[in-house]
């Protein structure tokens, strides 16, 4: 059995859902294999720049998901929306993640969450690779072979391909999922309790 999750790093309510992700992780990383598809919601033609729009629009409503999940934004990030010069591109911060899923799974969650944490309470630019030679000193990562990947053809057209493998399993999210027995089950779409979550995975597992 496999749990698929279905995310963006420049996405709010992906962030909202961190916390729960990095505990299921804990939970059942001896159990279940997990996948991370990043979803490219933010790429392409879809690049755009910081504007005050943009900002206007998450100061009324990354609140909300703070006050639904519990999960908190930063002083600084709310600082640092308002830089207008800010490129929010999700192909870099997906490869970033889609480097780590190659070089080093096992800490794939971890790093996404450190990613998703960068942005959202340090109010780091993930358009930045510095970003990520943070997060691998945080991580004790070797910052030479994260560059390497993370720069190789191989890697940006891996990306590309994860952002359409991503749009067959959802066109929201996040989303998370479970693959068992060829059989597809959706776990989350939006935001639900770590509670209710588990309940699903644990009677999955039970099911012959």
């Amino acid at each position: 059995m496999k749990l698929i999750y279905v995310m963006d790093p420049l996405c709010g309510w992906c962030y909202g859902n961190s916390v729960n992700i990095l505990k299921l992780h804990d939970k059942y990383k001896d159990v279940l294999d997990f996948e991370i598809l990043p979803a490219g919601m933010w790429a392409g033609e879809n690049v755009r720049k910081q504007t005050k729009h943009i900002a206007a629009y998450i100061k009324k409503h990354d609140p909300q998901i703070q006050q639904l999940t519990g999960t908190e934004f930063g002083a600084d990030y709310f600082k640092f929306i308002e830089n207008e010069n800010v490129i929010l591109d999700s192909e870099i911060p997906s490869r970033a993640i889609i480097s780590v899923t190659r070089l080093w799974p096992e800490i794939v969650i971890p790093f996404t969450v450190e990613v998703q944490r960068s942005r959202y309470w340090y109010g780091k630019d993930l358009s930045n690779e510095e970003t990520y030679l943070t997060i691998c000193d945080t991580l004790n990562l070797d910052k030479n072979e994260f560059l390497n990947t993370f720069h190789s053809k191989t890697v940006k057209e891996e990306t590309l391909n994860t952002f359409s493998r991503a749009l067959y399993y959802a066109n929201s999210y996040p989303t998370l999922l479970a693959e068992k027995s060829n059989e597809t089950y959706i776990l989350e779409q939006g935001y639900a309790a770590f509670e209710t979550i588990t309940e699903q995975i644990d009677a999955l597992l039970l099911l012959n």
